[in-house]
């Protein structure tokens, strides 16, 4: 892709968690699944790090992608390295709103329970 959609999930696929929270704006609202949106820096830090803390690695295939103006959907199988060494892979669909060069919302959607199972 080579644009900031590749930078972006190069620090997710890393789990750099300073170098992902600066991507996005001080009042930015990131929202996974059904749980309560975490809204501002340092919710966006607790809760992607939190997640970050319970997993061994994952990293993001592209399948496809949709943009409209300042909005992109992707279409992904994200590979998750659980804790105790087993990889399994979740089809997940993400949408990112900029605002400027950061990232203002950012929800993603998929079933987490294989990374729990």
């Amino acid at each position: 892709m080579g644009d900031w959609i590749e930078e972006y999930f190069a620090d997710v696929d890393a789990m750099r968690l300073d170098e992902f929270v600066a991507r996005h704006t001080d009042d930015a609202e990131v929202n996974i699944n059904n749980n309560p949106p975490a809204v501002g820096k340092e919710q966006i830090r607790e809760s992607i790090g939190g997640f970050w803390q319970m997993i061994g690695g994952l990293s993001h295939e592209f399948k496809n992608r949709w943009e409209d103006g300042d909005t992109v959907i992707l279409e992904s199988d994200v590979h998750y390295t659980r804790k105790d060494g087993q990889e399994v892979t979740v089809a997940t669909t993400s949408i990112l709103h900029r605002d400027g060069e950061l990232v203002d919302r950012l929800a993603f959607y998929n079933d987490p329970s294989p990374i729990f199972a």
